[in-house]
């Protein structure tokens, strides 16, 4: 009696151990598995196209998964599943990152566009004005710059830099350019988005397509919104054509329809310049839970190109007061 009462904590210890493991491998297995079928699938529901935001996140869940799994002090069989099962759920998740991290880098000529995408809701507009004059910014598009928003841009000297404009006292996106303006109209019916076209130095006529969608707190708008954009940008990809599409996409590459919208001949700049993830909201403390301010998680900011133009560079940063990251990206002709 005295040797079994000995052994107990061990086969207690032991126990809860195994109870412990058990959860880990099996909670992060659920959640990694759950995260990818948000991304082969278009859901329709606002919280599952939110939790599709977070499907980079099934990579290290399912890596997880596979160390616990690959130390299972149980039985064989068991341990042998957990470990296939999280392997098959690391190469998805891997595969679906990888063009962000590897491939080869796109040649551009020697003339370039420096194009700047900011939700300007809020937001220093001195520091945004010394931001595009420090990376001399040659087109600025603004989305959700209503409420007065671009009077203080202006009186903050931005048409110094920055003299030709599109959308100013308009509805919708606004695009303001170092290089003339020499069209605009909105990209269709009550859109938020606007198509600009300015005549850049070396690359000719280039239609800048200022996106905004409504956000997927109303999930119908947003598909409506994404539908629109996609109908809208049908044919406009054909290899004469120069075209940018940069704002607030409200969706990250691991929404069915950003998807659909490169299908239609676009390139992310964060794939072609192997800038991995570059999460773009929430910034500037804007978002907290818990008394906890939450980091950038959702790469919901883009500058997408059409295959006559190439991104060289890219990097997100951060204007004081924004809720949203800026996107940078140099852009030239295709080499």
């Amino acid at each position: 009696m005295l040797a079994a009462d000995l052994t107990m904590p061990g086969r207690r210890h032991r126990t809860n151990l195994v109870v412990l493991m058990s959860v880990v491998v099996v909670g992060s297995l659920l959640a990694s598995l759950l995260l990818a079928l948000t991304y082969v699938t278009d859901p329709t529901q606002r919280r599952l196209i939110e939790l599709a935001t977070l499907t980079p996140w099934g990579l290290p869940a399912a890596a997880v998964a596979l160390v616990v799994a690959a130390a299972w002090p149980g039985s064989r069989r068991t341990r042998a599943a957990g470990v296939l099962a999280a392997t098959c759920l690391v190469a998805v998740h891997a595969w679906w990152l990888a063009p962000l991290y590897v491939g080869q880098q796109p040649a551009g000529g020697p003339a370039s566009l420096v194009v700047l995408a900011q939700n300007f809701e809020y937001g220093d507009p001195t520091a945004l004005v010394d931001l595009v004059r420090r990376e001399a910014v040659d087109v600025l598009v603004l989305t959700d710059a209503g409420n007065g928003r671009t009077d203080v841009l202006l009186e903050a000297g931005i048409e110094r830099w920055l003299p030709y404009a599109a959308g100013l006292g308009e509805e919708g996106a606004v695009v303001l350019s170092r290089v003339p303006v020499t069209g605009t109209a909105l990209l269709f019916e009550e859109a938020e988005s606007r198509r600009v076209e300015v005549r850049a130095p070396g690359l000719g006529v280039v239609t800048v397509v200022a996106v905004h969608t409504r956000p997927p707190y109303a999930a119908d708008d947003w598909r409506s919104d994404h539908e629109q954009i996609h109908a809208a940008l049908e044919g406009a990809t054909d290899r004469d054509s120069a075209v940018v599409l940069a704002g607030d996409f409200n969706a990250t590459l691991a929404h069915a329809p950003m998807r659909r919208l490169l299908d239609l001949g676009f390139t992310d700049a964060a794939v072609q310049a192997n800038a991995g993830l570059s999460p773009t909201w929430p910034a500037g403390g804007h978002q907290s839970r818990l008394g906890i301010t939450v980091p950038a998680f959702a790469a919901i900011d883009h500058v997408l190109t059409s295959s006559r133009l190439v991104v060289t560079e890219v990097e997100t940063l951060a204007l004081p007061g924004a809720d949203h990251k800026a996107v940078l990206a140099t852009i030239s002709g295709a080499g």
